[in-house]
């Protein structure tokens, strides 16, 4: 009977030994990091002059990560995908300026003024062009639309007075950028020259004089010309631009970006085929839908169309009204 137990001692402590062997150990679990961060692109800045900012609507500071005070994450507004432009903006200074929506074929456009900063519009122009693919002044100041007419849908330059009176009519304007209305992918030039820089859409078409114009591409693709459309090259890439414009002898280029809760504008200053970026600037604005966002710039003010709402800054971004 000895062995027998001295065998039956042996089995129960080896059982025992098992068991502590294979225990979980409590202080060696691991515990889940925190996913709730957010990262912010470091190429864009709210205010490159300080690594803090405020949130459009919010008093609460926020670092240049992106995160409040509390470290709570800083709401984001979901991509916006790049779009045809379905309006413009023609400033003549940090009061006045005409907006439009530009319409399609068989939809007019809708020009409007306002003389006090954006606050108030007044539809002046009666205009029959569908769509409307250009706004500009003439030497004297006077405004002038470009396009679609008849049911051909074929370009119309028409001059206005600032009372609405029509001034000058031709179908076949020169020394003018535009894009054809019945295919706003295709760009006109001054001497009639026509080109497709972009493999797909164009977002927008500017230019800063009869020699030099820019068309952002839906793929983010920048184009720039020197030689009044006959050649095109790439000069940057821009993805989330969603207007453009011209102004103080550079580019301008308004869109989405992570770390502004409205449309961030920069300068986009284009030699030969490079290109170099301004700082951020990020006016306030509600959720814009694609293609509805508009950008002018005259000296230091800029203004932008977001949704339903018209920012004017008069100090190049670094406030808005």
């Amino acid at each position: 009977m000895l062995p027998i137990a001295v065998l039956a001692v042996l089995i129960v402590g080896n059982l025992v030994l098992l068991v502590l062997l294979f225990r979980p150990d409590r202080a060696l679990q691991a515990v889940p990091t925190d996913q709730g961060t957010l990262g912010v692109d470091p190429g864009e800045s709210i205010s490159p002059s300080s690594n803090t900012s405020q949130r459009p609507g919010s008093s609460e500071p926020t670092s240049s990560s992106g995160h409040s005070s509390r470290d709570e994450p800083t709401p984001s507004n979901p991509p916006i995908e790049p779009a045809p432009a379905e309006r413009l903006l023609l400033a003549s200074s940090a009061n006045t300026a005409w907006r439009a929506t530009v319409g399609d074929c068989d939809t007019p456009g809708k020009v409007e003024r306002s003389t006090d900063g954006g606050k108030s519009w007044k539809r002046i122009v009666r205009t029959g062009l569908a769509p409307i693919v250009r706004m500009g002044t003439e030497t004297g100041g006077s405004l002038y639309t470009i396009g679609g007419a008849g049911q051909d849908c074929s370009t119309r330059y028409v001059a206005y007075a600032n009372d609405g009176s029509v001034t000058a009519s031709t179908n076949d304007p020169i020394d003018v950028w535009f894009l054809t209305p019945d295919d706003r992918d295709e760009v006109n030039g001054p001497g009639e020259r026509k080109a497709r820089p972009c493999k797909n859409h164009i977002v927008g078409l500017t230019s800063l004089d009869l020699s030099r114009a820019l068309a952002v591409c839906a793929d983010g693709a920048a184009m720039s010309t020197t030689t009044s459309g006959r050649t095109w090259r790439p000069v940057a890439r821009v993805p989330g631009t969603l207007a453009v414009a011209a102004g103080s002898g550079r580019y301008w280029l308004a869109g989405a970006v992570e770390n502004c809760d409205g449309i961030a504008v920069r300068s986009l200053n284009v030699v030969a085929s490079a290109s170099s970026r301004g700082p951020s600037r990020c006016a306030a604005a509600n959720r814009a839908t694609p293609g509805d966002v508009a950008l002018d710039i005259v000296g230091d003010a800029i203004w932008v169309w977001a949704g339903s709402l018209v920012q004017v800054s008069i100090n190049s971004g670094r406030s808005w009204e």
